[in-house]
């Protein structure tokens, strides 16, 4: 009996989501019918493989839209029918998962559901100033740093690999395409500000653009 209890149990576990630790931590701290915002992870994701190596971008796209609108009809309906119990409702193809405003106990209900992978909090990510310093090289070209040649990219140059063509994108605080290392490099259309709603690119802290600077910056010296 003991046996079939603990068989019955981790199959339970196995196949209702998940409440992300931090958020655990969280829910706790709240007061009685305090809400707090989530992002909730459907279980069921895209298949690749179901899917044409020659789709288009319209088709993938069609193809997320389609499987979102499929997974999380049953759990929007529940959700709707709450009321004015959940707030900032939305939902999300591009990830198959939603984001809400609810107490504590909607939350819990919504991570136990076996169509749910996982609940996490929907929290801001902060990052330290950077501390920005001059340096004079005499106006000569530097050699490329250790992180260069650690993973071989001289000998991808010589095999004639130079990264011409790539195409490749950035999540970080902006990117000063104007900089020296990256002039030129910029697709235009290529950049969305989910902060400020700037239409051109910028960085008003620096990390994105040293970032950008690593993976495809170029010869030209900067400060």
């Amino acid at each position: 009996m003991k046996y079939i209890l603990t068989l019955i149990i981790t199959l339970s576990v196995a196949v209702a989501g998940v409440i992300h630790p931090q958020l655990a931590e969280k829910l706790n701290t709240l007061e009685n019918n305090e809400a707090i915002q989530v992002i909730v992870h459907m279980k069921k994701q895209a298949d690749w493989s179901m899917i044409s190596e020659n789709a288009t971008k319209a088709e993938k796209i069609l193809y997320l839209q389609s499987l979102a609108e499929t997974e999380q009809a049953d759990l929007l309906n529940y959700l709707e029918g709450l009321g004015d119990k959940i707030t900032d409702l939305n939902t999300w193809w591009i990830f198959n998962g939603l984001t809400f405003k609810a107490t504590r106990d909607i939350i819990e209900t919504v991570a136990a559901r076996e169509d749910v992978d996982y609940v996490i909090d929907d929290f801001v990510i902060t990052i330290d100033d950077v501390k920005i310093e001059k340096e004079d090289n005499g106006g000569g070209v530097r050699t490329p740093e250790w992180n260069i040649s650690i993973v071989s990219a001289p000998q991808c140059w010589n095999d004639g690999y130079d990264g011409n063509g790539i195409i490749v994108g950035n999540m970080d605080t902006g990117v000063d395409v104007n900089h020296p290392a990256l002039a030129g490099k910029w697709i235009t259309g290529g950049w969305y500000d989910a902060v400020n709603g700037q239409s051109t690119p910028y960085d008003d802290h620096g990390h994105g653009t040293h970032t950008m600077g690593t993976t495809c910056g170029g010869d030209g010296n900067g400060s």
